[in-house]
């Protein structure tokens, strides 16, 4: 962490939630908090506060007509795990204007947007930083996100609020699959998801929605019991570099997310046991997914043909005329030739924590097995990974 990451405050997604919200995720977390991180929370909750009327107004005018919105076209959802490239590929699929997607817009300011959107786009431009703080990513109000922290501003059940109470990252893991909670919390959950999938639809005026969310991985089941026509784009990445990107992913974001201090070694030993269950989920749960209904991209093959990895995804899922959007698509795509990515050193440690915990991806997907190198090669050699991150 930087020495002075603390101060940033303007980046906490807090600011975003529900008063009600705060006060039940605080409560969970038995009112914990460093107090270097108190400018950082008092700043979320000042503009929670200034926010409640807005989110009252929405709530007043739209609640009703969210409700009766139907859905006419089940959603498609793009999982996998994190940094597998799911936010470039739902980059390219957003430029397809005929359908509609969650942006930082839906995502952070979740609870008005309907009634207020320049007022949430305004506020958005504002907080946003310029990049990703994990790399080199642009980041604009009306680009794609997940609606993990859509759901998490209006309740307990999102993953991503382990990353605000890190000391917590093992109780909210599993609002992934809910497989350890009781069965309220998934209803309440489901209740959840469904109120704003509709909420989406209404904006997006009946249109199919594309949602990427890595925690979706774990929730086929749920998903298809709401949304049985439901689509998937299932992408995936040699588990090395997955694992070398997430490392940087996790400090970057806990960095300027989180409440509390956390230990490194506790948050990655919860991050190696989801990924080992995300794909114990998936493997389990895509029998359930109608033939048809679902897709495997290869991030190396995404990354060295995206147009024809699209073409042949809008093929496969029957996802209407790709002809009609190609430009958009193309112009896109093309943009991100000049792309300045990350790099990273495959080093033992990680060649080890792989082998140890993820050499089941490695044989299923037909990625090679690494040995540790001796010290001394590892001293003479550097293995860069050139790491797309619009990920």
């Amino acid at each position: 962490m930087k020495k002075r990451d603390w101060l940033i405050v303007h980046e906490e997604p807090m600011a975003g939630y529900s008063l009600t919200n705060i006060l039940r995720v605080l409560i969970q977390n038995r009112f914990r908090m460093h107090p270097k991180y108190w400018p950082r929370f008092i700043y979320a909750l000042t503009v929670s506060f200034a926010l409640t009327p807005l989110r009252i107004i929405e709530r007043i005018i739209y609640t009703r007509k969210i409700n009766r919105t139907k859905i006419q076209t089940d959603p498609l959802f793009v999982i996998g795990h994190y940094r597998t490239g799911s936010t470039y590929l739902i980059s390219l699929l957003s430029r397809d204007k005929s359908k509609g997607y969650v942006s930082n817009i839906e995502a952070y300011a979740p609870l008005f947007f309907i009634a207020f959107p320049k007022i949430a786009k305004w506020i958005l431009d504002f907080s946003l930083p310029e990049k990703r703080p994990m790399d080199n990513v642009l980041l604009f109000s009306t680009e794609p996100t997940e609606e993990e922290y859509s759901i998490g501003a209006a309740s307990k059940y999102a993953y991503f609020n382990g990353i605000i109470f890190p000391r917590n990252f093992e109780l909210y893991s599993r609002y992934n699959s809910f497989d350890e909670c009781p069965p309220k919390d998934l209803k309440k959950w489901k209740k959840k998801y469904l109120y704003f999938v509709k909420k989406m639809t209404l904006k997006h005026k009946g249109k199919m929605i594309y949602f990427k969310n890595p925690a979706n991985t774990y929730r086929i089941p749920a998903l298809l019991e709401m949304f049985p026509k439901a689509k998937f784009i299932h992408i995936y990445r040699n588990p090395y570099e997955v694992w070398s990107s997430v490392l940087k992913w996790y400090k970057s974001i806990l960095s300027i997310y989180a409440l509390q201090t956390w230990n490194d070694e506790e948050i990655q030993t919860g991050l190696l046991g989801n990924y080992r269950e995300m794909y114990h989920k998936l493997h389990q749960d895509r029998q359930l997914i109608p033939e048809g209904n679902i897709v495997d991209v290869q991030y190396e093959d995404f990354i060295k043909e995206p147009m024809q990895t699209v073409e042949r995804i809008y093929s496969e899922l029957k996802l209407g005329n790709f002809e009609k959007y190609k430009e958009n698509l193309q112009k896109f795509a093309d943009a991100q030739v000049d792309f300045q990515v990350n790099k990273h050193t495959i080093s033992n440690e990680i060649i080890n924590r792989v082998n140890e915990h993820w050499s089941f991806m490695l044989e299923e997907y037909g990625y090679e097995k690494l040995e540790p190198r001796r010290k001394e090669e590892e001293e003479a050699i550097v293995v860069p990974v050139k790491e797309q991150e619009k990920i």
